[in-house]
């Protein structure tokens, strides 16, 4: 049987959570290219300028996306398939959306003015003449600094890293996995790893709550 390669669409019953779409409505679904964002973090760009409501269906947001109207992290993407995830900036026209993920594991696009990203660093390694290189949540590399560690993050500006923002007690971070995913708060403390346990954080809530969660299912904010 001849190869067909790998499909353009997926059954909607198969389709991760993070799509945010109605699995009976329709049998298929677009799926993005591989990219930036592991599969089951990112959604196609057309999926979500509908999701948006910025057009009524995918024709509509396809020649939206064609016609240069939308960016993705202050780029003009025209691939409707683009890969688009967590903290991503998206400019449709006047109008700026964070990236999200809400507490059912979807994405949840949020208005926003800024033009800049934070992604968690999840790699650091050294190269030619002891420089750092950082891998982000997305799947991009970037010359970092060795005070940079696994599970901080940066702030990007143009593609460019411009803050590097460090876990500790005191900073503001979003769950973004694990039963807690969705909420946010303040790391009040750190407790670290060992052969039996991993690396966990206590977190406060705004309103006093507190709750525990593994240090990887968070990213720390500004």
């Amino acid at each position: 049987m001849a190869n067909k390669g790998n499909s353009g669409h997926i059954k909607r019953l198969n389709a991760p959570r993070y799509f945010a779409i109605h699995r009976k409505e329709h049998k298929y679904s677009i799926k993005q290219n591989p990219g930036r964002h592991s599969l089951d973090k990112s959604v196609a760009l057309t999926l979500l300028i509908g999701k948006l409501g910025l057009a009524s269906t995918r024709r509509d947001a396809d020649r939206i996306i064609k016609g240069g109207m939308v960016s993705v992290n202050g780029k003009a993407v025209k691939d409707p398939k683009y890969p688009v995830g967590l903290h991503d900036v998206l400019a449709v026209g006047s109008e700026k959306f964070m990236i999200s993920i809400n507490h059912k594991g979807q994405i949840n696009p949020r208005k926003n003015e800024k033009e800049s990203q934070v992604y968690k660093i999840v790699g650091k390694y050294k190269y030619t003449k002891g420089k750092v290189m950082l891998r982000l949540h997305d799947g991009t590399t970037l010359n970092g600094s060795a005070d940079a560690n696994v599970n901080d993050s940066v702030k990007l500006s143009d593609g460019k890293l411009s803050k590097l923002i460090k876990l500790g007690a005191g900073a503001k971070c979003e769950v973004i996995d694990g039963v807690h995913m969705g909420r946010n708060g303040t790391v009040k403390s750190i407790s670290e790893g060992s052969m039996h346990r991993t690396k966990s954080v206590l977190v406060e809530e705004q309103n006093g709550t507190k709750f525990e969660t593994l240090v990887k299912n968070i990213i720390v904010v500004e």
